[in-house]
């Protein structure tokens, strides 16, 4: 019997429970500059998601924040943003929170670019705490911390510059001020601290002095990202894998909290890139895929699935326009058939880390009965020759003679979930689809298709013609093109071959009887006779 596989949420829960703590917060922190995309969704949400999960099943109090960032300042203008060029300066170097939104109807910036997560994240089945970073600053969480590190710059200083070997000069203040004439923080200089008010000076020419309480100041990000561990009590957070390079981000924030905040700092956990097409993602160059978009092509419960199915130290490489859509596709229902049915797979490690990771994709509780499977693949295929929403009964006539339904009938809940799954392959198939998955009927054979048809096949297009005529089924014409070949002693992939190639121009593609269905079946039988001559 295959030793049962530990899920890495579980091996980090054994070490979050020792700290004892009376809530256990899992935190990811994302700064609404430009797009969020699904490379962010890893470490920021799913990543958190995945311990909070475990803590929450285990009986224990647990929370999961998001920290929208916005008090941080726009340092570009992301690819595809109606921004023109001399109306750039208008943006660079003002907090999120306070710039224009790009785009009318939003508050701000900040509130543009978050809506591309709080829109769509109930979807996805969590129940995600999103703060306000300003909001924390403005309503006073940061002004002790703050008044803290002002005091202990020094200290600050020596720790940052022995564990990241930059050169801080001694009079560093980890502070960054919005400047009160022009509004932005990221020209601004903190000068000098007397125990009340921070002295700063600006790019713009502007000199002043403020107090550094409820949001006039953000603590530098190093020391803003530990004071937030602390702020909100953190017990566990994720980030990308740049993060935790030596000497980085993470290994300074935690020489931070234990040699001067004095305070142990969570437990992190390092998560690798998503790439597109074999590329990072960037938020501001443009090369992303969104939580929105996603819910175009696929189901939410994929998206938890593409997460799951691989440790957080895994890179993933995805992309929507090549067949690895359609085998993510593949191995989530895979992993449906082996958590219901138990179906065979010869490697049991390979068994269980596919069942685990379907029961986590689930929102809510794991249906005690298998819900209707069709697969991704022959979605796409359908959907091409029938519309979702005029021709469902259509298709679901097709699904009962294939055997993908049973010949009863259907909820609404059951009709509901083909119908999000049709709309969301043929929005795939319009948009992303590589084209071999495209098919259409070719409408002039040409010389070239018939040549590499093979001759024992061609001869048999007329009988194929004849054998299928009287024939309204799909699974019928299909099991009657099989028998006729073997009956000929041609090998049946031959004639298959020449059915596709005389009808759509391809050596492949969906089952014969569906394609003759599909395309009109008096259209085809004059395309065989047509091609034997």
């Amino acid at each position: 019997m295959a030793e049962k596989q530990v899920f890495w949420t579980e091996k980090v829960a054994d070490e979050l429970i020792k700290q004892k703590r009376k809530e256990y917060v899992c935190e990811g922190m994302w700064t609404p500059s430009g797009y969020f995309h699904i490379g962010n969704a890893r470490p920021e949400i799913f990543t958190p998601y995945s311990v909070y999960r475990v803590l929450v099943e285990r009986g224990l109090k647990a929370r999961q924040n998001l920290i929208i960032d916005d008090f941080d300042p726009i340092d570009n203008i992301p690819a595809g943003i109606p921004v023109k060029k001399e109306d750039e300066d208008k943006f660079i170097g003002v907090p999120c929170k306070f710039a224009v939104s790009p785009f009318e109807g939003y508050k701000s910036w900040a509130d543009y670019f978050t809506s591309q997560i709080t829109d769509v994240i109930d979807n996805f089945g969590l129940d995600l705490n999103i703060i306000s970073s300003f909001d924390s600053y403005k309503g006073g969480k940061f002004n002790d911390l703050i008044i803290f590190s002002l005091e202990h710059a020094k200290d600050i200083v020596k720790v940052w510059n022995k564990i990241s070997g930059a050169d801080k000069p001694g009079d560093f203040l980890p502070v960054v001020v919005t400047c009160e004439e022009c509004g932005k923080s990221l020209f601004s200089k903190a000068v000098s601290w007397d125990g009340k008010k921070v002295g700063y000076e600006c790019k713009c020419g502007f000199k002043g002095m403020v107090s550094p309480l409820n949001g006039n100041v953000k603590l530098h990000w190093r020391v803003h990202w530990a004071a937030s561990w602390i702020v909100n009590n953190v017990a566990f957070e994720s980030a990308g894998k740049d993060h935790f390079s030596k000497g980085g981000s993470v290994d300074v924030g935690q020489a931070l909290m234990q040699d001067v905040f004095k305070k142990p700092p969570p437990y992190q956990s390092p998560t690798e890139f998503v790439q597109l097409k074999g590329a990072k993602m960037s938020g501001s160059v443009g090369n992303l895929f969104g939580l929105k978009q996603w819910l175009q092509v696929a189901s939410p419960e994929l998206f938890r699935f593409l997460f799951f199915s691989y440790k957080p130290n895994t890179a993933i490489n995805f992309s929507l326009s090549d067949n690895s859509f359609v085998l993510l596709n593949e191995r989530f229902e895979w992993g449906e058939r082996i958590y219901y049915s138990g179906e065979d797979v010869q490697n049991d490690r390979v068994k269980e880390k596919l069942r685990g990771a379907y029961a986590l994709s689930i929102i809510g509780k794991v249906p005690k009965k298998q819900p209707l499977q069709v697969p991704y693949s022959f979605a796409v295929q359908l959907v091409q020759f029938f519309d979702p929403v005029e021709q469902f009964d259509k298709i679901s006539e097709i699904l009962k003679q294939t055997g993908h339904l049973k010949p009863v009938k259907i909820s609404s809940a059951e009709k509901k979930q083909l119908l999000a799954q049709f709309e969301r392959a043929k929005h795939w198939l319009e948009n992303f689809a590589p084209p071999e998955f495209r098919l259409s009927f070719l409408e002039e054979l040409g010389e070239k298709e018939a040549a590499a048809i093979d001759e024992s096949a061609k001869k048999l297009l007329p009988l194929v013609a004849k054998k299928i005529s009287s024939l309204d089924s799909a699974g019928d014409m299909q099991q009657a093109i099989f028998e006729l070949a073997k009956a000929s002693n041609v090998k049946p992939k031959h004639l298959f071959k020449a059915i596709y190639l005389v009808l759509t121009g391809k050596e492949s593609g969906p089952k014969a009887g569906l394609l003759i269905l599909a395309f009109g079946k008096e259209r085809c039988l004059e395309r065989f006779k047509e091609a034997a001559k």
